[in-house]
């Protein structure tokens, strides 16, 4: 018997997509787009990529619109011509049925208002940073340490509010599953800071890292909560993602559009200046809107499919991969680079191999992976079905066994019942013989 098995779905398609666009975007930040800004002023900058990100979730609607057109289209060719007027009452009872559904359950309406405030909420941390430490830049902060640590206190979050609030039992592969992350946890953060300080970069503050890290620690705790929001929503309310991302980005932008105006008259007012630094010019600033919304919906797109299809703890397995990247890209600029730091390489490989291993469990707490050793398989929903299966198996061949000599039994009691009965119209000297 094999050790570890890989249970395969085909909704996984999702979360290698995601991961592959991951990666391309992360190096395109790094090698292209590196501290690209659309306006000088760094906090009003990260507003304008909250609001495109909005823009990108509004492009769902016209998912939602295509669905809702092609269900609707699919029944009417179901249909016969001569059934037109009861075509026309049940598109009217559909349309009350999903208003009564959703726009009048206050419940509903109650989780999608929280989940469009935690998403904008959010997006707001790196905006709060650079509001508050003017002085800062996109060159002052180590990514790298920001990524890893935030990520990784993001899934041990994720876990717990999915527990709290989605009641997910936890068994032993799960209990395995969170200590790994834990122990990577306490390997990955220590080891980011030790190598910050050893070998700092020339831009890179210290201090500014240490204050971005802090206030994005916040992020980690609002998007597991809104992830664990949106499957409670897929589970108690039946809603379809491209419907919950549209209703999500309508909700942000009546926030953005209440918010904003008071932000420009209390802190903007004559201070937003495009960015003309370099040969950086219109057509390249709205190239990179379109490119960024586009990969943005595409990305939250594939996150809610995750999240709709297995749970919101899978979405752990997503936002490693921001991890791996940093990393790979810190390696390959080391490379670049014609000192000799091999100190510094080690510390990049190990981060990098404590990031696999991170990655290791989440696939293990979202039994893809199974390790059939220990007694960490006997909760696998797959093992269990597959008990369930060889049991009820066994139970049919017993069933058939039973029969079967029930069959013969009968046969033999009905054969005794026959030579009885010939006996019965036998003369009675030929019985006595």
């Amino acid at each position: 018997m094999a050790f570890i098995s890989f249970n395969y779905n085909k909704n996984l398609i999702y979360a290698i997509v995601y991961w592959g666009l991951e990666i391309i975007f992360r190096i395109a930040i790094y090698f292209i787009f590196i501290n690209f800004r659309i306006v000088t002023d760094y906090a009003i900058n990260e507003y304008i990529y909250l609001f495109i990100s909005n823009i990108s979730d509004l492009y769902s609607g016209f998912l939602a619109l295509y669905i809702h057109f092609s269900s609707k289209k699919t029944t009417i060719h179901e249909q016969s011509d001569n059934d037109t007027s009861r075509s026309k009452i049940s598109t009217i009872i559909e349309f009350v049925s999903v208003k009564e559904k959703y726009f009048t359950r206050k419940s509903f309406i109650a989780k999608m208002i929280l989940i469009s405030c935690l998403h904008y909420a959010s997006h707001l941390t790196s905006f709060i940073f650079f509001s508050l430490i003017k002085e800062a830049n996109y060159e002052n902060i180590f990514y790298k340490a920001n990524a890893d640590i935030v990520n990784h206190f993001d899934i041990i979050i994720r876990y717990i509010f999915s527990y709290l609030l989605l009641e997910t039992k936890i068994f032993k592969h799960h209990k395995f599953s969170i200590i790994i992350i834990l122990i990577s946890f306490a390997i990955l953060g220590p080891t980011d800071i030790i190598s910050m300080h050893i070998y700092p970069q020339d831009s890179i503050d210290i201090i500014y890292t240490y204050k971005y890290i802090g206030i994005n620690l916040l992020r980690g705790v609002l998007f597991p909560l809104e992830d664990t929001f949106v499957k409670k929503i897929f589970t108690e309310d039946y809603i379809i993602p491209e419907f919950c991302m549209f209703l999500r980005g309508v909700g942000q932008f009546i926030l953005i559009v209440i918010i904003t105006p008071i932000l420009y008259f209390t802190l903007w007012k004559g201070n937003i200046y495009i960015n003309h630094e370099g040969d950086i010019g219109t057509g390249t600033i709205v190239l990179v809107i379109i490119l960024y919304s586009l990969q943005a919906f595409i990305k939250e797109y594939l996150l809610m499919k995750v999240i709709y299809y297995f749970s919101s703890q899978s979405v752990s397995f997503l936002i490693i991969s921001e991890s791996i990247t940093t990393s790979i890209m810190e390696i390959i600029l080391c490379f670049k680079d014609n000192k000799s730091q091999n100190l510094k390489y080690l510390f990049f490989a190990i981060e990098l191999i404590v990031i696999l291993i991170t990655t290791f469990g989440t696939l293990v707490f979202d039994e893809i992976i199974v390790i059939k050793k220990w007694g960490l398989n006997l909760n696998v929903a797959k093992e269990i079905s597959l008990r369930a299966r060889s049991e009820i198996k066994s139970i049919s061949n017993f069933d058939d066994d039973v029969s079967i000599e029930e069959t013969e039994d009968n046969d033999n009691e009905d054969k005794d019942i026959t030579e009885e009965s010939k006996l019965d119209i036998l003369p009675l000297s030929v019985v006595e013989q």
